[in-house]
């Protein structure tokens, strides 16, 4: 087997990339609470759940604007950049790129299905690893093809939502989309299926899982990840990611990321109001505004990261963030463990019985365990447990010809 040097791997780390990840990898919580919490159709249709009355309303409103899809775009920037930087380190030491990173996303595949059934259906790696297996082979692209492709990727969903919303006909639209209303009764039954114990909630959680790794990956999530993974490919190339750049240049990138993107968010919130929370409006061109602007504030927010990561602001914490990132995995999956033992029955049982205030706390209280326990890990090792795994899965029997 032929690797490089675990010491060799940890001087060669690139910080901005494991700042960002840090960063992502807590900013998803922001969003995922709501699926930890209460039933998956109160993450697409928040006036049930913890609704909007009072101030849930206000919290739901930062949420929409500066998280949804904002830090999965961010992500999946940065799984781009990643498969990038590996085939490239794999090439530099002889080793058969081809080879490792199938492997690389076969195990990635597993753990995502072990997540996805036994802890948390909300899961994205099996998504990610399916995607991975297909950009692998735009990495050594020209930027202008990447940039092309990444473009039509994205505009796939955005335009077959605008031709669903604005083609079908009114009553086929409200059946096609009557999901978004579940019944008192439904709500209950799945709150109660939830706060039962572990073989109890799994038939629920099996139907979700399926559900979001068919139907809404082919409609919406192949196509929105892979076009920010050929965008993150881009991103590292042309050494953004890596802040190779000036500190002007990120100044700009805030401001070229953040004004259109909060300008979108806000317009796109107010016409889902305006709406009344209409389904067929909510599920596609709502949805359009939320993936467009997106895009946007994440840039911007890479932008501000990286700026301040040039600047020194806030090092501790940078330092922090940085070791959150380096173990984004671990992180990842253990979120979903702690969540799913306060919310669901075979732990506190929680489910369906918090506002969104109160859920903002778990996420902090969870922002904060995982800050303290991250750089305490990795004082003692040099990975993460899940990430030793996958590496070491990875690797495993490779013999170099």
């Amino acid at each position: 087997m032929s690797s490089l040097p675990q010491s060799s791997i940890l001087k060669n780390r690139i910080n901005s990339l494991d700042l960002l990840r840090g960063f992502a990898v807590l900013g998803i919580l922001i969003m995922n609470i709501t699926s930890f919490s209460h039933i998956g159709i109160a993450y697409i249709n928040t006036t049930i759940g913890a609704g909007l009355y009072g101030y849930n309303q206000y919290f739901h409103a930062f949420n929409d604007i500066f998280a949804d899809t904002r830090f999965m775009s961010i992500f999946s920037i940065l799984f781009g950049a990643g498969v990038v930087l590996f085939t490239q380190r794999a090439e530099a030491q002889g080793d058969h790129a081809f080879v490792l990173h199938y492997k690389r996303m076969f195990w990635l595949l597993v753990f995502g299905l072990i997540h996805a059934y036994f802890i948390w259906p909300g899961d994205i790696l099996v998504a990610y690893a399916i995607c991975g297996c297909l950009i692998f082979f735009f990495r050594k692209k020209s930027i202008r093809t990447l940039f092309i492709m990444s473009i039509i990727l994205f505009l796939i969903p955005l335009t077959f939502n605008v031709m669903t919303y604005y083609g079908m006909p009114a009553d086929q639209l409200e059946s096609t989309f009557a999901f978004f209303y579940p019944s008192t009764e439904q709500i209950a039954e799945q709150t109660q299926i939830m706060q039962g114990s572990y073989i109890e909630q799994m038939p629920l959680r099996m139907e979700e899982a399926i559900e979001l790794q068919t139907l809404f990956f082919m409609t919406e999530i192949f196509w929105r990840s892979s076009a920010m993974m050929l965008l993150g490919m881009i991103l590292y190339r042309k050494g953004i990611l890596t802040a190779d750049k000036s500190t002007e240049y990120y100044k700009k990138m805030i401001w070229v990321g953040f004004v259109p993107g909060l300008i979108l968010s806000g317009i796109g919130l107010s016409h889902v109001y305006a709406s009344e929370w209409s389904s067929a409006y909510v599920m596609n061109i709502g949805a359009n505004y939320k993936f467009v602007s997106g895009l946007f504030m994440a840039l911007g927010y890479i932008g501000l990261v990286i700026w301040c990561y040039k600047k020194g602001i806030f090092k501790k914490l940078q330092n922090r963030l940085q070791a959150t990132g380096r173990m984004a995995f671990t992180n990842y999956i253990g979120m979903s463990v702690i969540c799913t033992l306060i919310f669901n029955g075979h732990g506190l049982g929680l489910f369906g019985t918090l506002d969104r205030m109160q859920q903002f706390l778990i996420v902090i209280a969870v922002w904060g365990l995982i800050l303290i326990v991250s750089p305490l890990v990795l004082k003692k090792y040099r990975f993460g447990p899940l990430e030793w795994l996958w590496r070491k899965l990875t690797y495993f029997s490779l013999k170099k010809v």
